[in-house]
């Protein structure tokens, strides 16, 4: 992997930036690895020496290390917490972990922190980040399988970056109360647990013996592409903007049905935010080529 430095990022900033000492252990593959599409990992591994990144996309990890820092430091003396801890656990042949970063023995709640958004945690709040939910229901099973202790509740701690006091007042509402959130997370059965855990295993493996095998490598999701639903406009003939936008073919005929001649709908494909802005193989995926190509 390359590093350009295309805004003159610090010397300092690029030493803490290069200086991450991520690591999966001794394993076969992290819980990061594991809730990753087959497709971005494999092509990871495939053109780790060929991407190239900039050091201005990696400075929010900073904000990350050093809450995490902060945490191990200020809670290494005190019994009922632990951080920074990797867990592992064979599943299907393959060994697995995960590192959680702070964990309230005491009450059995494991809590992960997060530096990110106000527009994620609103989004969290309202409707549930199935990543979130993914990665701390694995953390849960982990910790029950190395320490035969239950976890009874899972909780996100989020960090929002952009919490503005001023945006508080004027838009109240959902709007966070506070820079600082708890979101609770549902916690599943551990037959649910070790289910999903197999099941992610199972695929990884067949993608990649399948990919060792003929080059092929599985379709992202949906889902794992991030990707918007389409929009069905209603055009006016002469007019650039549309009169109406709706989120069905049928809505869309329906609302043509009962309107002046004249009118015609165009679809609005959605766009797959992970390949446009968050994906490093994007140009190197054939699926994210083909739907570029494709409109």
């Amino acid at each position: 992997m390359k590093y350009t430095n295309k805004y003159d990022i610090p010397k300092e900033i690029i030493r803490a930036i290069e200086n991450d000492q991520y690591t999966r252990g001794n394993s076969d593959i992290s819980v990061t690895g594991l809730l990753q599409p087959p497709r971005i990992r494999l092509l990871e591994r495939k053109h780790h020496d060929d991407i190239v990144l900039d050091y201005s996309d990696e400075t929010w990890k900073i904000l990350g290390q050093a809450v995490h820092a902060i945490l191990e430091r200020a809670n290494e003396n005190y019994d009922d917490t632990i951080t920074e801890q990797r867990l592992f656990a064979e599943i299907e042949g393959w060994t697995v972990s995960g590192q959680t970063d702070s964990l309230a023995v005491h009450d059995k709640i494991l809590k992960d922190y997060k530096v990110t958004s106000v527009w994620t945690v609103v989004n969290a709040l309202k409707e549930g980040k199935s990543d979130w939910e993914k990665q701390l229901n694995c953390y849960a099973y982990l910790y029950k399988h190395n320490t035969g202790e239950t976890i009874n509740q899972l909780n996100i701690i989020a960090i929002a970056r952009d919490w503005n006091r001023r945006e508080l007042q004027r838009r109240g509402g959902d709007y966070p109360k506070s820079s600082i959130i708890t979101i609770d997370i549902p916690l599943w059965s551990e037959q649910e647990q070790l289910q999903f855990f197999k099941d992610r295993v199972s695929f990884h493996r067949s993608s990649e013996f399948k990919h060792s095998m003929d080059g092929e490598l599985p379709l992202c999701s949906d889902e794992d592409r991030w990707k918007r639903e389409d929009t069905f406009r209603v055009i006016k003939k002469g007019r650039k903007r549309a009169i109406r936008v709706l989120p069905s073919l049928k809505e869309a005929e329906e609302f043509l049905g009962s309107n002046e001649d004249g009118l015609s709908i165009e679809i609005s494909k959605g766009e797959s935010i992970r390949c446009g802005a968050y994906c490093n193989v994007a140009q190197f995926c054939n699926q994210y080529k083909e739907e570029l190509a494709n409109g």
